[in-house]
């Protein structure tokens, strides 16, 4: 009967398939005994496929129901009934989906928001870092101006010094060669 109950529903357009299968085992696994509205649904298919269509497939359906004995009633009254189905499938699939959207979607959100709350530490701790670089960098800076500043200083005191030290001994081998000299 599925395959035919799929058939019978198959022809709306814009119908997915894959909802339209899992919506007819549904309205399949709670079929009533005897004829009612799935019978009577299944009989106008039938008769539409012969070309019959509009009010005369009603009216022809329903002199089968009333055939087996089955008034107009009971065909709404088990349509109704189905109706129920439809809204409770309908039902168990929105919360199933709420349950998918939260798994999937909200988690995910979670998982973003907890990242990006982790990335502003990082940056946090990259400023902290970038700070820590530009002392050191400035420290470097001043021990090389000082280094600069230092060598230039000792290599002058060097030359300086040198210099004296060259006069001196000058003056002191001139003062040797005078004492050699006297006689």
């Amino acid at each position: 009967m599925k395959n035919k109950l799929t058939e019978a529903f198959g022809h709306l357009e814009k119908a997915d398939e894959k909802s339209l299968g899992y919506l007819v085992n549904a309205l399949e696994r709670n079929n009533q005994e005897g004829f009612d509205y799935l019978e009577f649904k299944l009989a106008l298919f039938q008769l539409e496929k012969m070309e019959i269509t509009g009010e005369l497939a009603v009216k022809s359906a329903f002199a089968t129901a009333s055939a087996m004995g089955v008034d107009k009633g009971h065909i709404l009254h088990s349509l109704d009934r189905y109706m129920k189905v439809l809204q409770q499938e309908r039902t168990d699939f929105d919360s199933a989906l709420a349950s998918a959207m939260n798994r999937k979607i909200e988690a995910r959100k979670k998982d973003i928001a907890t990242l990006e709350a982790k990335i502003s530490e990082f940056k946090k701790e990259i400023e902290h870092l970038q700070e820590a670089i530009d002392k050191g960098e400035e420290r470097i800076q001043k021990a090389q101006d000082e280094i600069s500043s230092a060598t230039g200083e000792l290599e002058q005191a060097e030359k300086t010094f040198h210099a004296t030290y060259d006069l001196i001994k000058e003056s002191m081998e001139t003062d040797r060669q005078l004492i050699l000299n006297l006689g």
